[in-house]
Parts: structure tokens; C-alpha cells; sequence
């Protein structure tokens, strides 16, 4: 019986395209170790011994494909027409828009009782939309606001394209109204309509007060796409938040308002990450009365673009030699002065100034009497030390120079913008544009002008560093450059002296009953031994350790005696992260069990040199035969010896024997000799080279012997056609065989 061979081209065809289709994969992918390996962002931070970013997922969007929809598959001769046919389908999105602050420009402040917002608010940049509105409506979600006769309840008139566009070519013209720009293709951006995003939101927020970066110092262009170590948030290698992830939303309505920032309406951090995201203790008390920004947004402005800090209207006017508009720019390319605004000063890498705020802001307002002899808050933070619900907070502070009424001495509303000849922008004439616009805003006006000295600010909450960019201790609890001005903040003299030193502790024996002198009466010999060690050198006492453990005095009410490695974590943050990471740590033996808490010293038994041999003793006697203890090095010599940590996760690391051994470590005798051995701890003067990674070194070991790790694509093939010809022949020759032994069977 003869059973139906596969034909043997079927087979070699197949065998021959599975071997080059698998050594295409492994030319383009290399090898399965490198594949594995982690992303760039995460092998990064894991190199430099922090944890590796943990994206947190922002909650997914459903989304329509809208090109699909034959009401949007039409050519529209004007904005409005696409807002129509948005409507025909989300039938209450136009009203929910106008309910809304980017709708109207108007806030209520129920707190203070102010009626804010662009359309009333005056500022120390552009100084006021009023009688300017065809230039400063293009950063409004409607089209045609051109005067103070726009529509606001015209639906058609809502902007939909500007927030939910998402091919990136919707663009507002900047003096027309609110329109889009004549080269828009709005069927295109109608097709394409989608979720909101950094893009969308930023077209105007990044670049408010006529450019980018100009107003709030922590929002620019570059959170479009931000690296991880300039916002964790936003940036793809870390939440790639969109802006309503923290700003949600409610019928279009976006929680979140620099105009009143009330905790009970506005969450912040703490909707993600609680009120105590901290391990230690010592750090979430902070956070009751220290803002999450404070520590975590070190600097702003550093996304590379430069924030104006400084606005100088009273320069204006001033034109070149030949007649022309007059334009200067500082090393960087930031303008400094323009003929159309005045000076400037721009600054990046901004440290900021930090005040107590507890949410409620009061505005200074057109209709508000100003002390001319005086600098001018347009916007003053409120909160003092006392106030349970103020906290200290980040603040880019931004100072000016405007015009103001000098005769009923109040702030003004300039007419800047228009074709008209009482545009400050055409006529250069002061007294006419600050008439036109005072006549305008329906605001009384003496005719008299000067100008003063104004300062507003900005709350700092974005540009979020990595945690191991936060600030620490030593930043502000110091003497000399500390980030906090503690006297400015409220504090007493007392509590400067003891907040400007670190730990914060009590530095005076007479200061308190809480003084090492007043401890010493009873605890003498521990204040003996305080007194000698580094803890006595620079002033931390006793109760910067213990606490009382109620309420009362003590000897009435005992003090604390926490023996947890977190008591010396509220000072010494690297040593436990690095102890967390221990063997150590791992079963919690903590600081105490090596140190004396009151000298500090390591706790050494009778005969011993370090307290490890306390607990090593196999360890501890097989060193006793190594040239090591021969030269009397000891365990920390070996196990400390590091500076790519604090030494307390007790590793040996790369660089722990070149500490030693770097200048005779290839000679054969130096170890047995003890030539040019050292204990010595100092950290080199010298920066050593940067390591190399290990696939690098592999690399260039295998390229050093003639090959690679990786092969090239072209040798890949022809591997793949040897196997192949060389399959084929070995079967064609035992199908010939076969086929000649059937062929002898049958005759």
C-alpha cells in the first residue's frame, strides 16, 4: 500500500523561509538578553540607585473615530457651521461651555465675594483685555468676541475645534477675535476631532501674556512632550498625564483656578497620593503644613525657555535712530525690549519665592485705591503661620512697572490694541490710550497719569522633579542661603535660631525645659555622652529624637524612646534609603543595634574592632587570615567603602577596592606587601571615567575577537541560504535513493 508522499519542494520551501525569517528577527532584534532589557528612563534611574519610575495610568478616554460621521463629511465655509453640526449630536455641549470661566472670563470668588476673571482682573504683564479684545480673544473658546457687544449666548458661536483638535494644525489668528487662521483646514481638524490634550490646553495656557512662557513660569512648550526629569507627571516615560487628569472635568467645567485655590473645592496632590505619601513620619508632617510643590518643584522654567520676571511699561516708546520699531535681545534671543511694551527681564532655572497661602487670593481691582508711595500687590496670597489651613507654598513672584490714574490713584485700563488713533500701539500717546480704554471699561478718569510699582504672583504646581531631585533637609534648614526665610514667614526670633539650623532642635540651654541642660539633671551620664559626640557638635538635642508621649510635662508624661531606624531617618534620608535596601533592612535591624544613639559610635564588644563581629563570627575569623587584617583592615574599610552610596547597604561596590587599591592594584605584590595600602576615605579629586555598560563591554570584547554580538543582517541571510541549499541536497539525494528503490520493487 503506498501512502501519498509530501512533496519534497513543499517541504524545503517551507524549512527554508522559517530559517530566514528567524535570522532576519535575530539581525534586527539581537539577542533575547538584550530585548529584555528595561527602557532607557528605567535602567537610568535604577543605575542611580532610586526606584524606577511606576507610570500611573491616566484613566482612558473613550474616543469616536469621527471621520465616520457623514455630518462632518462636508466642506464648511466658516467655523460656526462645524459647531453646528457638533451640536446636532452632543446637543448640551454649547450650554455647558457657557457656564464655564473659559466662556465668560468671569469668576466669583465666594470667599472673598470678587467678581474675577480675564474680563476684570488687571495684570502687571499685558494689563487688562478690556478695549483690547479682537488680540487678546484669541486665546477665548468662542469666535468673534471683538467688543464688548459680543453674543455670549449665540451656540454656534463656541470654539469646539480649539480644545479638541488633534492633527495640530487648528490655529487662532492672533488678532482676529477668536477666528481661526485663514490657512485652517477646518473639514481636516473636524474629521480629526479628539480628547483634549497638552497640546490643545497649552496652545493658550503655554503662551499667555503674548508669548511662550511669559506669565506663569511653570508652563511652556516644552510639557508637550516633556523628559521625566522635568515633569514625572506629564512626561510619556512617566504618567504622560494629559492636563485633565488633574484637572478634571464636570460638563465641561475644569476643576482647578489660579483666581481661588479654596482646599476644600481643589484637591491637588493629595486626590492621588493622600495626605501622608510618605514612609517617614517626620516627612508627612511636614506635608500638614508644607505644599507637596515646595519640595518636589525645586526650580521652574527649566524646560529650556526663559519666563519674564519683569515688565517695564514706562520704557515704551522708544524707536530707533532710522524711525523703526526698536527690538533688543539678550545673549539668549529673549526680547529685553520692544518699542510696543517696554523692558523686560527674563530669567530660567528660577528658584521661587515661597509665602503662606491657604487658597484664598484677594485682588486688587480697577475700582480699588492704591497707595502710590508704595509697591502695588495686584494679587496678595493669604495665610500666616497661625493659619491651620495655610501651608507654605512655591510662588513665582513677578514684578512691574504700569501706568495708573494719579489723580484718583487707581490702576488703569489702557487702550493698547486697534487702527484707531487712540490705540497706544499707533500713537504712542499715553494720555489718549488710557483715556480711550478708562471711557471704554465705563471707568472714571481723572486725566492725569503716572506710573508705579506693581507685583503679582503665581502659584507654582507643575514642572514635578523626580524624588530624588526633591529638595532636602539641608536646603532650608540651614544658616547661611536657605531656601525659606523663616523671619519673613512669621517666625519668632527663637524659632529662627532653631529652623536655621539642622536638625531643627533647641540651641540655647536656657531656651526651654526641653534643653540637653535640663535633660543632664537626671540623665547625666547620656548627656556626658552627648556632649562629646557629633550630635552635641552641631546642636541636636535630645528632643529631636524623643517626644513627648502625651499631653502634659514631663517626668509626668514619659518621652519617647522609638528605637526604629525611622527616628534617625527624619535626619539622616540617605543612610535609611540605603539601609532599606540592606540585608539589614530586609530584617530590620535597625541603626541602634550598631550605634550608641547618644555618642553615635559603633557599639563594639570586648576584643573587637566594628560591631559587625558582634553578629558575623564565621566571617569575622575567616578575615582573620587575610591580608586584609594583616594590615588591619577592618570590616567597614571593606563593606563602607564606597561613594555610590552613604555605605549602608554594606555591599561591596565598583569602586570599593580602586578606593585602596587604584594606584598598585596590577602590581602582584602590593596586597602581600601592603604597599600603598590606604583606609583613607576621601573622596578622589579626580572625577573617574564614566563606566561603561555591560552590554558595551560585551560588545567591544566580542568585536576585539573578530565577531559580534549581534550579527549583521547580510550574514544572517547567507547563514540562512547555506542551511537551505544544504537541507535541500541532503533530501533530494534520499528522495533520489527512494525514488530508485521503488523504481527496483516494481520491476
Amino acid at each position: 500500500m503506498h501512502h501519498k508522499r509530501t512533496p519534497t519542494w513543499l517541504v524545503l520551501g517551507l524549512t527554508g523561509i522559517f530559517i530566514l525569517v528567524i535570522a532576519v528577527l535575530f539581525s534586527l532584534n539581537g539577542t533575547p538578553a538584550q530585548a529584555a532589557q528595561p527602557s532607557t528612563a528605567n535602567a537610568s534611574s535604577m543605575a542611580e540607585g532610586g526606584n524606577p519610575p511606576t507610570p500611573v495610568a491616566p484613566t482612558p478616554v473613550v474616543h469616536v473615530d469621527h471621520s465616520q460621521f457623514e455630518i462632518l463629511q462636508q466642506p464648511f465655509e466658516k467655523p460656526q457651521d462645524v459647531t453646528k453640526a457638533c451640536l446636532s449630536c452632543h446637543e448640551d455641549a454649547a450650554q455647558d461651555i457657557m457656564h464655564t470661566t473659559h466662556w465668560t472670563w468671569e469668576f466669583v470668588n465666594e470667599t472673598t465675594g470678587q467678581v474675577l476673571g480675564k474680563k476684570h482682573v488687571i495684570n502687571d504683564f499685558c494689563i487688562s483685555p478690556q478695549s483690547n479684545e479682537p488680540r487678546c480673544t484669541s486665546c477665548h473658546v468662542g469666535y468673534g468676541w471683538k467688543d464688548k457687544n459680543f453674543d455670549f449666548s449665540a451656540e454656534e458661536n463656541v470654539d469646539c475645534l480649539v480644545c479638541h483638535d488633534t492633527t495640530g494644525t487648528y490655529k487662532k489668528s492672533p488678532p482676529g477675535a477668536g477666528y481661526p487662521a485663514d490657512t485652517v483646514d477646518l473639514n481636516q481638524v473636524a474629521l480629526n476631532v479628539g480628547p483634549t490634550s497638552r497640546q490643545t490646553c497649552g496652545a493658550c495656557h503655554f503662551y499667555g501674556g503674548g508669548g511662550n512662557e511669559v506669565k506663569h513660569g511653570d508652563l511652556d512648550s516644552s510639557l508637550v512632550n516633556p523628559p521625566y526629569d522635568l515633569d514625572v507627571h506629564m512626561s510619556p516615560e512617566g504618567g504622560d498625564f494629559s492636563c485633565t487628569t488633574c484637572h478634571t472635568t464636570d460638563h465641561h467645567n475644569i476643576q482647578g483656578s489660579r483666581y481661588s485655590m479654596d482646599p476644600e473645592q481643589w484637591k491637588g496632590c493629595e486626590s492621588c497620593h493622600t495626605s501622608a505619601p510618605h514612609s517617614l513620619s517626620i516627612l508627612n508632617q511636614h506635608a500638614e503644613k508644607v505644599a507637596c510643590q515646595t519640595c518636589h518643584i525645586p526650580e521652574y522654567a527649566r524646560g529650556g525657555f526663559a519666563t519674564k520676571m519683569y515688565w517695564d511699561w514706562s520704557k515704551a516708546g522708544e524707536f530707533n535712530p532710522d524711525g523703526s520699531i526698536k527690538i533688543v535681545k539678550d545673549e539668549h534671543g529673549n526680547v529685553i525690549y520692544h518699542t510696543f511694551k517696554g523692558e523686560f527681564i527674563d530669567e530660567e532655572d528660577v528658584v521661587p519665592e515661597y509665602v503662606w497661602f491657604n487658597g484664598t487670593v484677594q485682588y486688587t481691582l480697577a475700582t480699588d485705591t492704591i497707595d502710590p508711595n508704595s509697591v502695588v500687590s495686584i494679587n496678595k496670597f493669604e495665610g500666616s503661620k497661625d493659619d491651620p489651613n495655610a501651608k507654605i507654598w512655591p510662588v513665582k513672584h513677578f514684578t512691574g512697572v504700569q501706568p495708573y490714574d494719579s489723580g484718583n490713584n487707581t490702576l488703569v485700563v489702557p487702550h493698547l490694541f486697534g487702527k484707531d488713533d487712540t490705540a497706544y500701539w499707533g500713537n504712542f500717546d499715553w494720555g489718549k490710550a488710557i483715556q480711550a480704554g478708562m471711557d471704554y471699561a465705563g471707568l472714571p478718569y481723572s486725566g492725569e497719569y503716572g506710573f508705579i510699582k506693581t507685583e503679582m504672583y503665581w502659584p507654582i504646581t507643575h514642572m514635578v522633579a523626580p524624588a530624588e531631585d526633591a529638595l532636602q533637609c539641608q536646603d532650608c534648614h540651614t544658616a547661611e542661603n536657605g531656601r525659606l526665610d523663616f523671619a519673613a514667614l512669621g517666625y519668632s526670633e527663637e524659632d529662627v535660631q532653631r529652623l536655621t539650623h539642622f536638625p531643627p532642635t533647641s540651641l540655647n540651654p536656657s531656651a526651654s525645659p526641653q534643653s540637653p541642660q535640663a535633660c543632664a539633671e537626671c540623665h547625666e551620664s547620656e548627656f556626658e555622652q552627648w556632649s562629646q559626640s557629633k550630635h552635641g557638635e552641631v546642636g541636636t538635642g535630645c528632643v529631636a529624637c524623643h517626644s513627648l508621649e502625651g499631653e502634659g510635662e514631663h517626668p509626668n508624661v514619659a518621652y519617647t524612646i522609638d528605637k526604629g531606624a525611622e527616628t534617625c531617618a527624619a535626619c539622616h534620608l540617605d543612610e535609611y534609603t540605603d539601609w532599606k535596601d540592606s540585608k539589614h533592612g530586609e530584617v530590620n535591624i535597625s541603626c541602634v543595634a550598631c550605634h550608641n544613639p547618644h555618642t553615635q559610635e559603633q557599639r563594639v564588644n570586648e576584643g573587637n574592632s566594628t560591631s559587625c563581629e558582634s553578629c558575623h563570627h564565621e566571617e569575622a575569623a575567616d578575615a582573620q587570615h587575610s591580608t586584609h587584617a594583616a594590615a588591619g583592615v577592618t570590616c567597614t574599610d571593606c563593606h563602607k567603602n564606597t561613594h555610590e552610596n552613604t555605605g549602608h547597604t554594606f555591599t561591596i561596590e565598583k569602586d570599593t577596592c580602586i578606593n585602596c587599591h587604584g594606584e598598585t592594584i596590577h602590581t602582584a605584590d602590593a596586597i602581600v606587601t601592603g604597599a600603598g595600602l590606604t583606609t583613607d576615605l576621601e573622596k578622589p579629586t579626580e572625577e573617574a571615567p564614566a563606566q561603561k555598560t555591560t552590554e558595551e563591554l560585551a560588545e567591544e570584547q566580542a568585536a576585539t575577537a573578530g565577531i559580534h554580538a549581534t550579527p549583521p543582517l547580510g550574514v544572517s541571510i547567507v547563514v540562512g541560504i547555506i542551511l537551505l541549499v544544504g537541507i535541500f541536497w541532503i533530501f533530494f539525494t534520499k528522495d533520489s535513493e527512494a525514488e530508485s528503490d521503488d523504481s527496483s520493487s516494481e520491476s
